[in-house]
C-alpha cells in the first residue's frame, strides 16, 4: 500500500520512530506523493518512546552539534517510513518554511531513500 493511499499517516503529523541503535527519535510528515512520504527528522533522542513532544522544543541542529543533528527534509519510500514504525504523538500544521525542502526536491525531480 503507498503511503498516499494509506489513511493512518497523517500529513502534518509528529511520529516517534524507532532508530536502530535502540533508541526513538521524533519525525513530522511533511507531505505525501504516490508511495513517498516526506518527513522532517528531528535531532532529538530518547531512550523510550516518548508519548509526548512539545513542537516548541524540536530542532534541527547543525552538522556541528556534538548531541547530532536532523534533516529538513527526506523523502522516503513508503515501505522505509513504515520500518520505521511510526507512531502517532500529535497533529500539526505544515509551515510554508517546512516545505522548502520538499519543493526543491520536487523541481529537481529528487530520488527517494
Amino acid at each position: 500500500m503507498s503511503c498516499r493511499r494509506s489513511p493512518d499517516l497523517v500529513v502534518g503529523a509528529i511520529y516517534s520512530i524507532a532508530d536502530n541503535g535502540g533508541r526513538f527519535g521524533i519525525v513530522k510528515l511533511l507531505a505525501r506523493d504516490e508511495g513517498i512520504c516526506h518527513v522532517r527528522v528531528y535531532k532529538q533522542k530518547f531512550g523510550s518512546r516518548p508519548e509526548r513532544v512539545d513542537p516548541s522544543k524540536l530542532s534541527l541542529g547543525t552538522i556541528h552539534d556534538k548531541d547530532g543533528f536532523g534533516m529538513g527534509h527526506l523523502p522516503l519510500s513508503d515501505e522505509a517510513f513504515r520500518a520505521w514504525q511510526p507512531v502517532l504523538i500529535s497533529k500539526t500544521l505544515v509551515t510554508s518554511e517546512e516545505l522548502e525542502g520538499y519543493r526543491m526536491w520536487k523541481e529537481a525531480s529528487g530520488g527517494v531513500f
